[in-house]
C-alpha cells in the first residue's frame, strides 16, 4: 500500500528547517485563507470545560442541525471526524467489490478501497481538455468494458484540478447506472463554488452519497469534522457500522458554529474568486500552464524546459514556502503543482520566488 503524501505537513518541514509553523508559508493544503471565523473559534473555546464530558456519541445533535441547513431529513446525514473518516467508511460497509475512480483524485479513495480488496479501475481526463468530465464516455465505458462496476467515485469540484462537474451531469451518471453501481460524490471543496453541489438533489436518487467537510471552507483542519450525506437506508447502515464518539466536543462546537458563519461565507465567496484570478494571471506571466480552477487551489504546470516540479518544490521548501509536488497523481506527470490561493501579499511572495527559480526575473 502507498505510503502517505499529502500536503500541509507544516510541522515536520519546520523541524526539519529549524523554523516555527508559525513562519511556514503553506500552499500545499488548500485551506480558506481567511481563517478561522472568529464566531467558530469562540465556540471552540467556550467548549472546553465541557471536555471533561463524553460528546454526543453519533453526532445525532449535528445530523439535526445539518438537516435545518440543507432543509433535508435528518435521516440523510451522517458527521464523522472529517470526510475522511467516511471515506474509510463506506468501502468498509458497502463492501465493493470493483471501483472505477475519477483520475486523477484524491489518494485516501484508493487507499480506503484496497483495505476492501476491491478491484480498482482507473477513468483518467485529460489535461488538453482541462480534465472535464464526459458522461458519455465514461458510461459508455462502464457498459462495454466493467459492467460490474459496483461503486464510482468522483470529486466536484476534484481535486487537485479544481475542476467543476455540472450538477446536472452527476445525476445523470447517478439515473444511468442506478442498478448497477452506487456513485460518491466528495464536495470538500464545494463551499467555494456551491452550485456545482448536488446535495440537495439526494431525495432523488437511491444510490447516491455527497461527502462534505468543513476542514477546508473554514479553515479548521486540526478539529477533523466533516459529514456524510446519502439515501437514508444506506445512511442508517455506516450509521451502525462506525465508531463511537468520533467527534470531539470542541470539533461539535466549530461545525455548530461553522452551519451560522453566514456573513463568512459572504467575504469568502467575494475574495477568493478575486485573488485566484490574480494568481492564475501571475503565475501565467512567468510562464506557467494553469488549469481553470474553481475552488481555492490552481494546478499547475511548468514548462518543459527548466526545473520540474521535484526541484522548485525542493528550492521553494527550502526557503519555507511548501507547495503540492502533483507527479504521484494518476494521469499527471512531473512538472505539475497545486498551490492553495491565499491572501495577495502571500500570493506575491510565492510568484516572486516562482520567478526566480524559472528564471523569468
Amino acid at each position: 500500500m502507498k505510503p502517505f503524501d499529502h500536503g500541509g505537513n507544516v510541522e515536520q518541514a519546520a523541524r526539519e528547517l529549524g523554523l516555527r509553523p508559525r513562519d511556514m508559508l503553506d500552499f500545499s493544503a488548500s485551506i480558506n485563507p481567511l481563517g478561522i471565523p472568529s464566531p467558530v473559534q469562540a465556540a471552540v473555546e467556550a467548549s472546553l470545560p465541557d471536555i471533561v464530558h463524553y460528546p454526543e456519541v453519533d453526532g445525532s445533535g449535528l445530523a439535526k442541525a445539518l438537516a435545518i441547513y440543507h432543509d433535508l431529513p435528518a435521516e440523510h446525514f451522517l458527521p464523522g471526524s472529517g470526510s475522511t473518516e467516511l471515506i474509510y467508511l463506506l468501502p468498509q460497509v458497502l463492501k465493493p467489490h470493483r471501483a472505477l475512480l475519477i483520475a486523477p483524485c484524491f489518494s485516501e479513495y484508493e487507499r480506503a478501497l484496497l483495505q476492501v480488496r476491491a478491484q480498482i479501475d482507473i477513468f483518467p481526463l485529460n489535461s488538453a481538455a482541462e480534465f472535464r468530465l464526459d458522461p458519455l464516455h465514461l458510461l459508455h465505458r462502464l457498459h462495454r468494458l466493467e459492467p460490474d462496476t459496483d461503486l464510482i467515485m468522483l470529486a466536484n469540484p476534484a481535486n487537485p484540478t479544481g475542476t467543476g462537474i455540472a450538477p446536472d451531469t452527476v445525476e445523470e451518471i447517478a439515473r444511468a447506472v442506478r442498478a448497477q453501481a452506487i456513485v460518491v460524490v466528495d464536495e470538500a471543496f464545494v463551499d467555494f463554488c456551491p452550485e456545482r453541489s448536488v446535495l440537495d438533489r439526494l431525495p432523488r436518487h437511491s444510490n447516491l452519497y455527497v461527502l462534505r467537510s468543513f476542514t477546508k471552507f473554514y479553515a479548521i483542519p486540526g478539529l477533523r469534522a466533516g459529514y456524510l450525506a446519502g439515501p437514508p437506508h444506506g445512511v442508517a447502515r455506516l450509521g451502525r457500522a462506525r465508531e463511537p464518539w468520533t467527534l470531539s466536543v470542541p470539533a461539535l462546537a466549530a461545525s455548530f458554529a461553522c452551519l451560522q458563519a453566514e456573513d463568512y461565507r459572504r467575504r469568502t465567496l467575494a475574495e477568493i474568486p478575486r485573488w485566484r484570478s490574480d494568481l492564475r494571471a501571475g503565475l501565467e506571466k512567468i510562464g506557467m500552464q494553469v488549469f481553470n480552477g474553481e475552488a481555492n487551489y490552481l494546478l499547475t504546470r511548468f514548462p518543459e524546459s527548466g526545473p520540474d516540479a521535484a526541484e522548485i518544490t525542493l528550492a521553494l521548501r527550502k526557503q519555507g514556502i511548501l507547495v503540492r509536488d502533483c507527479s504521484n497523481f494518476a494521469g499527471l506527470d512531473g512538472r505539475c503543482i497545486r498551490v492553495a490561493v491565499r491572501t495577495p501579499q502571500e500570493n506575491s511572495r510565492l510568484l516572486g520566488r516562482l520567478s526566480e527559480l524559472s528564471g523569468t526575473r
